[in-house]
């Protein structure tokens, strides 16, 4: 049985509860995050907290490029009352949206305060082992190698270093998302305005329009009258004077 095509407006619903969803998931983690900060002890509660936070901007990105079809799907409209709904539509899941990533931003900027404070306080800065004097006096010209424990610190710490520069990242684009979302939410309402004062305008010039019309027609219908009164005045005078000839 072959498929029936889908129409725009049933895109349009699809993406609508999309980004209702995503926008109720990412508000769901950023809780879940909000209480695991305040108690991440072991490095698997650092690690299930920043898979946490890194699935919450991806969802977040992701709701932010659904928002943008939503935006498009205004143009789709059959008529400006459809128009108005889907404007407003877009601004309410928008703002819910710029609101919900703001509050993510917070909680990630906490957990970042504590990934740094854990990194600070294991011992941030690893020195390379001292050369040994027996090397020194034997004019050994060897470079000084890792232990193995020392190599394993130092990879730790790249790994946390990099961490950390994923999670400024993470923070950066929700930063992006809701700043997008407010610049386009301006240049909706600016656009918006610029209608609402056309119409404004071309409101003022029909009902301009319309009183002059009805003023033409009492004109026209003033001097029609009075052009009648003036026949009938001049047909009356010569009946006038016609019977007063007879009569005489």
């Amino acid at each position: 049985m072959a498929q029936v095509p889908r129409d725009a407006d049933s895109f349009y619903v699809q993406d609508c509860r999309q980004v209702q969803n995503n926008t109720h998931s990412i508000q769901t983690l950023t809780g879940q995050i909000s209480r695991l900060v305040g108690t991440m002890e072991a490095e698997k509660d650092f690690q299930h907290c920043r898979k946490m936070v890194d699935d919450a901007v991806r969802q977040a990105s992701e709701t932010k490029a659904i928002l943008a079809r939503i935006r498009e799907h205004q143009h789709q409209a059959q008529n400006t009352a459809e128009r108005n709904n889907r404007r407003m539509m877009y601004q309410k899941l928008s703002d819910n949206l710029a609101i919900t990533a703001r509050v993510l931003e917070d909680v990630v900027r906490r957990f970042t305060a504590e990934e740094r404070r854990r990194v600070g306080g294991s011992g941030g800065v690893f020195e390379a082992p001292g050369i040994a004097a027996a090397d020194v006096a034997g004019g050994n010209d060897q470079k000084p190698l890792l232990s193995t424990g020392d190599q394993m610190d130092t990879a730790l710490q790249t790994d946390k270093v990099q961490t950390l520069r994923k999670v400024d990242e993470d923070m950066l684009c929700l930063q992006r998302i809701y700043t997008d979302l407010a610049t386009a939410a301006e240049e909706q309402a600016s656009s918006f305005d610029t209608l609402e004062s056309h119409m404004a305008r071309a409101s003022a010039d029909i009902e301009r329009g319309r009183e002059e019309i009805e003023y033409t027609e009492r004109y026209n219908f003033s001097a029609r009258l009075k052009r009648r009164i003036w026949i009938g005045a001049a047909g009356l005078g010569t009946v006038i004077l016609v019977t007063s000839f007879l009569g005489s």
